[in-house]
């Protein structure tokens, strides 16, 4: 008999990727070590289909210049922009990269596009490899944007319909280290077949949402502008509630948590699927984002708000930045997961 779990090396247009395989399920997840740790490809059987979870890039060259993105973005350690590409830490000024569309602000963090070893393999009791990423792994101009010695590792884990993405972080300096942390999921909505032609992004709109947060943070270029503020009801996806045809890009906080663990959501009325991703008691913000020409929605978890490396002398406050210790470790855990519409 064959066995259930599966984790070896793979080939996604001719870039070097993992591929994790849960036969029993017929569901895949397809890494790309050299593109930022992007998991590029999330796949689950539905009756005789296999179905596409994540719109994926084009190509391989599109992660690594960050001309399109997809997949699952890795976003350390500045989830979303830094004004200006410059911060100041424990009185000392760096400058980052200006990697926007706009050629502007920094977005994203050093990670994002980097090459990441794969580190070990396993497929005991699902299908899994771990990926580790440190400074000698950036090129030069990240390295001197955050030149803060750590080690990084993220475990992929796929069982079922579900894939556990788990981070884990150590600060090997003899100073701390400022951070946050994201994930930045696209998925395809609706869905659709495995080979299929993207549908049509008006077809987004009626997919039902949720994310349970009671505020969002007003902001400019995606930074915030104040503190957090009460949602308005058009805002406020505590309930199952149409997307809409409204550009999102928001913000939100006042996270809701049971035991520990918060989940936004998205149905697929199609499909009859329902898309969620949880996220451990780390991530404080959820970011809900639609490209506005595509048919993707973004579910994005993170630990801080953007810009939260400079939002104290902006004076913005509670704005979630952590800081690890010399020689500390952190983890954080985000599950993606595909069932049944109950």
């Amino acid at each position: 008999m064959s066995p259930r779990y599966a984790s070896g090396a793979s080939d996604w247009l001719g870039e070097p990727a993992v591929l994790l395989r849960d036969a029993d399920a017929g569901s895949e997840a397809l890494v790309a070590p050299g593109c930022g740790a992007n998991c590029v490809s999330f796949t689950v059987r539905h009756g005789a289909q296999s179905l596409a979870v994540l719109e994926t890039p084009p190509t391989p060259d599109d992660l690594k210049t960050r001309r399109f993105r997809g997949g699952i973005p890795v976003l350390f350690p500045f989830p979303g922009r830094v004004r200006d590409a410059a911060y100041h830490f424990a009185g000392q000024r760096y400058q980052l990269p200006r990697t926007d569309r706009g050629g502007v602000h920094h977005i994203h963090g050093v990670v994002v596009a980097a090459p990441w070893r794969v580190v070990a393999n396993d497929t005991g009791d699902a299908a899994a490899a771990t990926l580790a990423v440190g400074p000698a792994d950036l090129d030069p101009e990240m390295r001197a944007g955050f030149p803060f010695p750590f080690a990084a590792t993220l475990r992929f884990s796929l069982s079922g319909t579900s894939l556990t993405l788990t981070f884990a972080l150590e600060n090997q300096g003899a100073a701390p280290l400022p951070f946050g942390y994201g994930l930045h999921p696209y998925f395809r909505a609706p869905l659709a077949a495995v080979g299929q032609p993207l549908p049509a992004a008006t077809l987004r709109y009626d997919a039902p949402v949720l994310v349970p947060a009671a505020s969002h943070w007003p902001q400019t270029d995606g930074m915030p502008t104040g503190p957090a503020q009460p949602l308005a009801p058009h805002d406020d996806y505590r309930q199952w509630r149409a997307l809409g045809s409204a550009h999102r890009d928001q913000t939100m906080g006042a996270i809701a948590h049971e035991a520990g663990w918060s989940t936004a959501a998205y149905r697929d009325p199609q499909s009859g699927l329902e898309v969620r991703v949880r996220a451990d008691a780390q991530f404080r913000e959820w970011v809900l984002y639609t490209q506005p020409n595509r048919p993707s929605l973004c579910l994005e978890p993170y630990t801080c708000v953007p810009n939260a490396i400079n939002a104290a002398a902006e004076g913005i406050p509670d704005a979630g930045l952590s800081v690890l210790g010399p020689g500390a470790t952190w983890r954080a855990e985000v599950v993606v997961e595909v069932h049944p519409i109950a």
